[in-house]
């Protein structure tokens, strides 16, 4: 299967393990990545939340670039940048938006509207036949008990992203389950870490990241399991200042679905990146050794 792949700012920096990862997956699961030449930042969340105009006409030339590698389809694994791709998609059906947009772009974006947009997660949930991985596990996570945790972006709006459960998503935890792993029942598996807040109003990010911690810990897992940068830097990089405001120590490791995934392929550790997080996943590591 050849798509073009969208990695997105923040896979080239602070989430590189997310990047190196998705490969690793991609490759073993005989998914053949084209990164999408020229690719610009999505405009997640500055210009979306300042200029809409700008925000669709950076989304724009990123869906024309797809195009112009003769390609229709397009997959990232940053849940920011689905979010403005797919809403780019559904803004740009409407001549005026599209009119402004080619004016700021100078260029065509008629067959941009063609462009199929997926998120990671929902092409090895549709694309890809789970029991190809299961036929393909190397290592299975027997006894990992884990918190599956979208976020607030890979499903909703319902009515653009139109993929998986807005309340209730079930796609990550059947993906996991297929590997070996058991996902816990719990509350906040679609709730908000507190995200673009993360720099401004870090009494926020503390306060939502310490609600999806604990309701985490009370379900019984072991770690919570992301496919969105944003979520793992919050949850990952505030854990402390979370533990501090709670007087409770999480010690919960943060890691993207697909190290996870890598893991039970046969990739090690350090291939998938797992010495890049801070809070420790050895604990884990070690559980699944034993």
């Amino acid at each position: 299967m050849d798509v073009a792949y969208y990695p997105g700012c923040s896979l080239h920096a602070l989430a590189h393990e997310y990047d190196l990862s998705t490969r690793l997956v991609c490759e073993r699961l005989g998914i053949n990545l084209q990164e999408v030449p020229d690719w610009n930042c999505c405009g997640a969340t500055a210009a979306h939340s300042l200029d809409h105009s700008l925000n669709v006409a950076l989304s724009a030339r990123n869906l024309q670039l797809v195009d112009y590698i003769k390609m229709k389809e397009v997959m990232t694994p940053c849940s920011g940048c689905f979010s403005r791709l797919k809403s780019g998609v559904t803004e740009l059906q409407k001549v005026s938006v599209r009119e402004e947009a080619e004016a700021t772009t100078g260029n065509s974006l008629v067959s941009a509207t063609d462009v199929k947009v997926y998120h990671l997660l929902q092409l090895l949930t549709e694309k890809v036949d789970h029991e190809k991985i299961e036929e393909l596990l190397v290592k299975p996570l027997q006894g990992l008990k884990l918190a599956a945790y979208y976020g607030c972006l890979i499903t909703r709006p319902k009515a653009v992203v139109q993929f998986d459960d807005p309340e209730q998503p079930t796609s990550m935890d059947r993906l996991l389950q297929a590997v070996g792993a058991e996902t816990v029942k719990w509350s906040h598996k679609a709730e908000c870490c507190g995200g673009g807040f993360a720099i401004s109003q870090t009494d926020i990010v503390v306060d939502l990241g310490g609600q999806v911690l604990e309701a985490a810990r009370q379900a019984g897992a072991s770690a919570i399991v992301v496919a969105c940068p944003m979520c793992q830097a919050n949850l990952d990089t505030r854990q402390r200042a979370i533990e501090a405001e709670r007087a409770r120590n999480y010690d919960m490791p943060i890691i993207y679905f697909t190290q996870l995934l890598g893991l039970a392929l046969g990739y090690s550790p350090k291939q998938v990146g797992m010495n890049r997080l801070l809070t420790s996943p050895n604990r884990l590591l070690k559980s699944m050794s034993a």
